[in-house]
């Protein structure tokens, strides 16, 4: 395979060390990919190094030709840029202006954007075409879920990046131990604890007006800060190294 060709088949994989970020490598070196695994750090979490354990045991399986770890990278100020003005706001102006738009799903949404901001930047320097996340629409978060995929698609779209959900459509917690099994991992891994991430009550989703609240937020706030970190950043992140650290 030359390396242009090569090329075509590289994805930069949102990696939180979790049964659906495993798995999700697994499916992608197994449909032709090299995957390059990278995981987040905002700020608001505890022990982002313990996905080191889980990226070993992927390149260990497939090997370096295959499948290689970039590091844990600080996102926090990306991030940061996505709270205001909702952090300045009372709780009925911000109803006013987006809906319904609760705190824990605005912080999943504010946080998955910084995410795909930096994958994004980085894509483009590699000369990457895919971006990969082991999102899974049966989770029920608003970003997880087809309006906001649609989004997130539209938006990596505009930098001619396709966003990749290989497990997206698994709706089995046994099943996704066994696709493990199968590949001769055992299913128990390491991975980050998100301090302000929530449960979704009861197991369900977010109704309708809560969902269209976290898609006006992304289009009035995010969507156009993110891209102009984009055009102004593009270069930052050939200055940061392995273990996330700006040089």
């Amino acid at each position: 395979m030359n390396k242009e060709k090569k090329k075509e088949k590289e994805a930069v994989l949102l990696f939180s060390g979790g049964k659906d970020s495993f798995l999700s490598g697994c499916y992608l070196i197994e449909e032709g990919f090299k995957i390059h695994m990278v995981t987040f750090e905002n700020g608001a979490g505890l022990k982002a190094d313990n996905v080191e354990h889980g990226a070993r045991r992927i390149i260990e399986r497939y090997g370096e030709d295959e499948a290689e770890f970039l590091g844990v990278h600080h996102t926090a100020g990306i991030w940061r840029n996505f709270f205001l003005p909702y952090f300045n706001m009372k709780p009925s102006e911000v109803i006013d202006e987006y809906g319904e738009l609760t705190v824990s799903q605005f912080n999943c949404l504010t946080c998955r954007s910084s995410m795909y901001v930096w994958s994004i930047i980085k894509a483009k320097q590699m000369g990457i075409k895919y971006i990969a996340d082991g999102a899974r629409k049966d989770q029920g978060f608003v970003i997880e879920l087809p309006g906001m995929i649609e989004k997130f698609k539209d938006f990596l779209a505009e930098y001619s990046i396709e966003l990749l959900l290989p497990v997206w459509n698994l709706n089995s917690d046994w099943e996704r131990k066994n696709l493990l099994l199968m590949r001769g991992f055992v299913p128990k891994t390491l991975e980050p604890q998100c301090l302000i991430g929530v449960s979704l009550l009861e197991g369900k989703a977010p109704d309708k007006e809560v969902q269209e609240a976290v898609e006006n937020y992304f289009d009035k706030i995010i969507l156009p800060r993110a891209r102009e970190i984009i055009a102004t950043q593009s270069g930052a992140l050939s200055k940061v190294s392995k273990g996330g650290k700006m040089l």
